[in-house]
């Protein structure tokens, strides 16, 4: 196990997982957000390869509107 801080609370997760497989455990239900690790956001086409690393700080934002 690997303890993670994800939108400021400290989480544990299963080693060796992936941003696609973390979003899919962590039972987000929709594909509108962004993810950002340690502050460097993630495109999309790199959520299956990239593994999320003990102490990583995790941010999952929605998009906002505005006008």
């Amino acid at each position: 196990m690997i303890k993670v801080s994800i939108n400021g609370k400290i989480t544990e997760l299963e080693d060796n997982l992936n941003i696609k497989q973390m979003i899919n455990i962590l039972d987000y239900k929709t594909e509108s957000f962004a993810v950002a690790i340690n502050t460097t956001f993630v495109s999309i086409e790199k959520y299956g390869e990239t593994i999320i690393q003990n102490g990583d700080t995790i941010d999952i934002l929605a998009p906002v509107q505005g006008g």
